[in-house]
């Protein structure tokens, strides 16, 4: 476990971003303070944030364009079972640039063999940002990875958190798990910010947790889902990063 006092001494940023209704949250432990944020787009914030030691997203990097392509989600699922359902299926490339419901659940039926649910097509639209920032800026691929905050707190925790992130019990909680890495605030202070920021309080929870496990990657206590991922169509490894147990 790390020691709070060291991470406050010690020099590196750490970026862990969330998407949210308005954009995109993030957290950014830089020399040891946290501070978070929100930005319009995955552009503006690599022009506020153009150094950093690791950087990790709660959105799906590297898209299936055949079958044959394996995406982390179903090997993720089975290391978080009781709360499987937080890990959303994720489109097929064809279907995210796709401009509507119908054709979207046409493409991934086509590709796939299966339709989207609700949920999936929600995050359509950015997954679709961050793919078409990757073409655009192609010195960020595989630099910028994918994570997934319940997956981390499972870890960081030792165990799968069954509360509800939405719930002032599973807030509580998490906020609990992250302070063992990181001062963070109390649950009050997080409903304010969140406030502030025009966001659920949940977001800036798992930005504060992508952020930890962005600093425990780089100090080399990360893994990969799976442990040798494959690679899409475009060079994107798909796999998510986690800490170690």
């Amino acid at each position: 476990m790390d020691n709070r006092k060291d991470l406050i001494s010690e020099k590196g940023r750490y970026i862990g971003v969330d998407g949210c209704k308005n954009g995109w949250i993030v957290a950014v432990i830089d020399s040891g303070k946290l501070n978070v944020e929100n930005y319009d787009s995955i552009t503006q914030i690599v022009e506020s944030y153009p150094t950093f030691n690791q950087f990790l997203i709660d959105m799906a990097i590297g898209l299936q364009e055949s079958a044959n392509d394996i995406r982390p989600d179903t090997a993720a699922r089975k290391m978080i079972k009781p709360r499987s359902s937080t890990i959303f299926p994720v489109p097929s490339r064809q279907a995210v640039y796709k401009d509507n419901e119908t054709d979207q659940r046409k493409a991934n039926i086509s590709i796939l063999g299966k339709s989207l649910a609700k949920q999936s097509m929600a995050i359509i639209p950015k997954i679709r940002e961050l793919d078409m920032f990757f073409d655009k800026h192609p010195g960020y691929k595989n630099v910028i990875c994918e994570s997934h905050p319940e997956l981390c707190f499972a870890r960081l925790n030792n165990q799968v958190v069954m509360s509800k992130k939405k719930d002032i019990v599973g807030i509580n909680e998490r906020i609990h798990i992250l302070s063992k890495y990181i001062d963070v605030e109390n649950h009050k202070r997080i409903r304010s910010f969140a406030k502030t920021l025009h966001c659920n309080p949940d977001d800036i929870i798992d930005a504060v947790c992508l952020a930890v496990t962005a600093r425990l990657k780089d100090k080399g206590n990360c893994e990969t889902v799976p442990e040798k991922p494959c690679m899409d169509a475009k060079g994107l490894f798909m796999q998510m990063v986690i800490p170690k147990i």
